[in-house]
């Protein structure tokens, strides 16, 4: 094997496509960015579209939907307790908050004060 020849061969052909680039840059450069907006304009908002399509066929399958129906109704049901419990506790919580301020604003008479005083 010569190296030597293998190696001036590899420049060779290297020195010979940087001239090609060289003495076609611009065109190269034109096709690129016509090429991109061609892609960026057209090409992606199509597959995109596509996409879009079959991912709401699949959505919307009768088997797949017939399949997670139960489960959708057992979440929401799930969802729709935890939901009535907290309001539940919230309703709470605004009760003995109401109870709270009205002990609070309530005028106290001399003798509930002397009892809280003596600490009773």
């Amino acid at each position: 094997m010569n190296v030597d020849g293998m190696l001036s061969d590899a420049i060779a052909h290297a020195k010979s496509v940087l001239g090609y680039l060289h003495r076609n840059a611009w065109t190269i450069v034109f096709i690129v960015a016509g090429g991109y907006f061609c892609y960026a304009q057209f090409i992606d908002p199509l597959v995109h579209k596509i996409q879009v399509a079959r991912s709401y066929r699949q959505a919307t399958d009768p088997d797949r939907v017939a399949v997670l129906s139960p489960d959708m109704r057992r979440v929401r049901a799930r969802q729709q307790e935890a939901a009535a419990r907290r309001a539940i506790e919230a309703e709470e919580e605004r009760r003995a908050k109401a109870k709270a301020d009205r002990e609070r604003k309530r005028v106290k008479s001399p003798e509930e004060e002397r009892w809280e005083r003596l600490g009773g």
